[in-house]
């Protein structure tokens, strides 16, 4: 059959082409490495502040007697309870700076047990459970509910900007303190213990966390593949030779091409804003004009990193698997969806040679948290550094184009 033959010279033109061929084979390993490190993960590390100002000491009526003192050192057992390898625990003795810690973002949480915490929860369990006998000293004790009900006010102030990561430090807290609750044979549950402060009010939505990501994202998609698609129309048109050839600079070409493509990129910058502002209620709560710095400044790096995949392809199709090839394992790795955090050690380091991981981080900053200059000069920095590399190779590969012209 004809349509065997033809099957046959496309597949023949594939394997005679060594690099598309290596493409096709290599892409699908590497995505599905790439997927199943990336999200099976889980917290590793979370830097959160504790303190502990618990006595462990409770003070309990007794059946034929007054009252009696029992050392439990119940948030002493909490932190003992802890995950060692999700939590990077320090202590502290004053509430205010541990709470200021998360504030500046320096922490994802802390936690403030009062001096009374101990006599709190044995009270309030002996509230809700009736009298109870219990060895002491080889004796039997019937310990008797107090006539004034002590709910402990047990204070933890979490970092909500990314929800994932504060739904998985109140699971973990949850745990810790049913381990506390064991000890008291109660029906007291972790929300009767803890007074929970979202340090932004629990307003942040996933759908929020996420948009600056995906903004991102789309806007390295379609710039990235935008740029590279249309330098390879004009290279294999001729297009490009002619301006090369022309008495105009390879650096001057190149400021023209990031020029217009970056214009493009902040008309699609401000469409997808807009729309997701309008229609989905992102929030945004932060500086325009930064998050506009942030736009050109990353789309800038872009159009180089475009430019040299452009020179590197020898056609449309090549220059578009390419694309794919640096495109998907962004979204994948770039804390897009996924925690940096939940990430193994030797998939980290990828995240950080991606523009859009320094991109989502430095937006979330300003769209989430309303974070200013300062906050992000690392991030900007990193994205500035990005684009004046990109655009210096860019004028390199855009010289040598004009010399093969």
């Amino acid at each position: 059959m004809k349509s065997l033959v033809v099957m046959r010279n496309v597949l023949w033109r594939i394997v005679q082409d060594r690099r598309t061929l290596l493409l096709i084979v290599l892409l699908p390993l590497f995505f599905v490495l790439l997927y199943g490190n990336s999200f099976s993960g889980s917290f590793r590390n979370l830097p959160i502040v504790i303190v502990n100002q618990d006595n462990g000491l409770a003070s309990v009526r007794v059946k034929n007697a007054d009252r009696m003192t029992l050392a439990v050192d119940l948030a002493a057992t909490f932190v003992s309870s802890l995950d060692t390898e999700m939590f990077d625990i320090t202590f502290s003795d004053d509430p205010d700076t541990a709470a200021d810690a998360v504030a500046a973002h320096k922490v994802w949480a802390a936690l403030y047990f009062p001096q009374n915490f101990s006599h709190a929860v044995v009270n309030e369990a002996l509230q809700q459970s009736g009298e109870r006998t219990v060895e002491m000293d080889g004796q039997s004790v019937t310990l008797l509910p107090g006539t004034v009900t002590e709910g402990p006010s047990t204070v933890l102030t979490v970092d909500d900007a990314n929800p994932l990561i504060a739904d998985a430090i109140l699971e973990s807290f949850a745990v810790s303190f049913a381990d506390v609750l064991g000890t008291q044979q109660a029906s007291l549950t972790p929300e009767s213990l803890l007074d929970v402060n979202p340090l932004y009010g629990g307003n942040i939505r996933m759908l929020d966390f996420t948009a600056p990501g995906i903004i991102g994202f789309a806007l390295t998609l379609i710039t990235v593949m935008l740029t590279a698609m249309a330098v390879v129309r004009e290279r294999t048109s001729g297009t490009l030779t002619r301006i090369l050839i022309a008495p105009v600079r390879a650096w001057e070409v190149t400021i023209g091409y990031t020029l217009a493509f970056s214009a493009v990129a902040l008309f699609q910058a401000a469409e997808l804003f807009l729309t997701s502002t309008l229609l989905f209620d992102i929030r945004f709560i932060g500086s325009a004009a930064i998050v506009a710095v942030i736009i050109i400044v990353f789309t800038i790096g872009l159009q180089g990193i475009a430019t040299l995949i452009s020179t590197v392809s020898r056609n449309e199709a090549q220059a578009m698997q390419l694309v794919l090839f640096l495109l998907i394992p962004a979204i994948m790795i770039s804390g897009v969806f996924w925690p940096l955090e939940t990430m193994p050690a030797a998939i980290r380091p990828l995240a950080y040679i991606s523009p859009l991981t320094y991109a989502n981080a430095a937006l979330r900053k300003v769209m989430l948290t309303g974070q200013g200059w300062a906050d992000i000069a690392i991030e900007l920095i990193v994205l500035a550094a990005i684009a004046a590399t990109m655009l210096v190779l860019s004028v390199v590969m855009m010289r040598r184009q004009a010399y093969s012209a």
